[in-house]
C-alpha cells in the first residue's frame, strides 16, 4: 500500500457499524484511511445521547494519540442535542487541546449543504424524525428552507438491513411531491444511501447529500485531500 496521506479518525454511533466502511473505501482514495471507534446506541432518548456524547469526547483522545490529521465525531442528534453554541465551543476547545481539526457529521452535512447552495430542502431519515433525533434537518443552516421529509420507517437495528432501492424509491418520491426542491440530504450514514446519490441527480437535475458522503468529504477536506472524485455526486465532483 501507498504511503498514507491522511488518516480520518471517526466515532461511528450505530446499533451495529457495517455499511460505513464499506463505502468509506469504495469513495475515498486509497492513500486515506479511516479509524473507527464504534459507540453503540440502542435508543433515542436523551439519556442515551448523553452518555454516548460523554464516549465520544474520550474517543476524540483516543484518535489523537493514535495519530489522526482530523477528527470527526459520529452520532449527529447527539452531538445537536447540546445545541449549536455548545458543539461549536466543544469542537474549538478539542482542537485547541489536540492539536487537529474536530468536526461533527452534523457539521459535516451542514458544511456540505452550505458548499453547494443548498436553498429548498428535503429531508430522508431511515426512521420517524423525532424532536431531537432528526440529523438531516437539524444541518440546515441560515437561507435554508425544509420543504418536505420523507422516512423509511425503520428502527435502528434494521438500518443497515434497509435496501438499497429504499433510499432511491422514497427519494423519487418526496421529489416528485415537491418539485421545488433543490436539494435533497439524507440523514445517517448507517444505511444504503451511497448508491442514490448519482441516479437522482440525474434525474431531477437536484444536488443530493448524504450524511455518510459529507462524512468523508469533510474528513478528507480538512485533512487537505482535495480529490475530485466522480460517482458520488456534484458534491465530490466540484467542491
Amino acid at each position: 500500500m501507498a504511503k498514507v496521506r491522511a488518516r480520518i479518525g471517526y466515532s461511528s454511533v450505530a446499533f451495529v457499524t457495517e455499511l460505513l466502511p464499506k463505502y468509506f473505501y469504495q469513495i475515498a482514495p486509497d492513500d486515506v484511511m479511516m479509524s473507527i471507534l464504534t459507540l453503540q446506541i440502542s435508543s433515542h432518548t436523551q439519556e442515551q445521547f448523553e452518555d454516548v456524547y460523554r464516549q465520544g469526547l474520550r474517543a476524540v483522545e483516543s484518535f489523537a494519540r493514535a495519530g489522526a490529521d482530523v477528527i470527526i465525531m459520529g452520532g449527529a442528534p447527539t452531538n445537536l442535542s447540546h445545541g449549536p453554541e455548545a458543539l461549536k465551543k466543544a469542537l474549538a476547545d478539542l482542537s485547541a487541546k489536540y492539536g487537529v481539526p474536530v468536526s461533527t457529521s452534523s457539521v459535516a452535512q451542514g458544511n456540505a449543504l452550505k458548499a453547494l447552495g443548498a436553498k429548498k430542502v428535503g429531508t430522508i431519515n431511515p426512521a420517524v424524525p423525532r424532536k431531537i433525533g432528526d440529523s438531516a434537518s437539524g444541518s440546515l443552516g441560515d437561507g435554508m428552507t425544509l420543504i418536505g421529509r420523507k422516512h423509511a420507517g425503520a428502527v435502528l437495528e434494521d438500518y443497515n438491513r434497509i435496501p438499497p432501492e429504499t433510499a432511491l424509491a422514497l427519494g423519487r418520491e418526496l421529489l416528485r411531491e415537491q418539485p421545488e426542491i433543490d436539494t435533497l440530504i439524507f440523514g445517517c450514514p448507517h444505511w444504503a444511501t451511497i448508491p442514490a446519490i448519482e441516479p437522482l441527480e440525474q434525474e431531477f437535475g437536484v444536488k443530493v447529500v448524504t450524511a455518510l458522503q459529507a462524512i468523508i468529504w469533510e474528513g478528507m477536506r480538512l485533512a487537505g485531500v482535495n480529490d475530485r472524485i466522480d460517482g458520488y455526486g456534484r458534491l465530490f465532483r466540484e467542491h
